[in-house]
């Protein structure tokens, strides 16, 4: 019976777990950011317009929009807070793209080559 080792797992799966991480990395991050930055700018069209109607309703949708931002940082950050309470340890190595996919590489390098230190 053949198992499998879950560091030759995560180094076959190296490519597709750094976009994972990636695209989590947006949901936490950019997601958020854009949701506030169109409350200010719909804001700014109320104040401009100089109705108090809009303006409250502007910030009301601001105020809506700045927790809709700040739950959905933390359901992604809440998701690996379970997971790694929830996991165990083997599949830390998988985490390590996912978590930091901009300094993913594997233990044998991006070309291919070891990195040992040997000639």
């Amino acid at each position: 019976m053949y198992i499998l080792d879950a560091a030759e797992v995560c180094s076959g799966l190296g490519p597709v777990l750094r976009i994972v991480g990636i695209v989590i990395w947006g949901i936490k991050v950019i997601v958020p950011i854009i949701l506030i930055v169109v409350g200010m700018v719909d804001l700014a069209k109320a104040v401009t317009e100089k109705s108090e109607d809009k303006i409250k309703e502007a910030q009301q949708k601001l105020i809506k929009r700045a927790i809709a931002a700040v739950l959905v940082f933390l359901v992604v950050s809440l998701v690996g807070v379970v997971m790694t309470i929830v996991g165990d340890n083997s599949y830390e190595d998988c985490m390590t793209c996912i978590n930091s996919p901009w300094s993913c590489t594997n233990k044998t390098g991006e070309d291919g080559s070891d990195d040992g230190g040997g000639e």
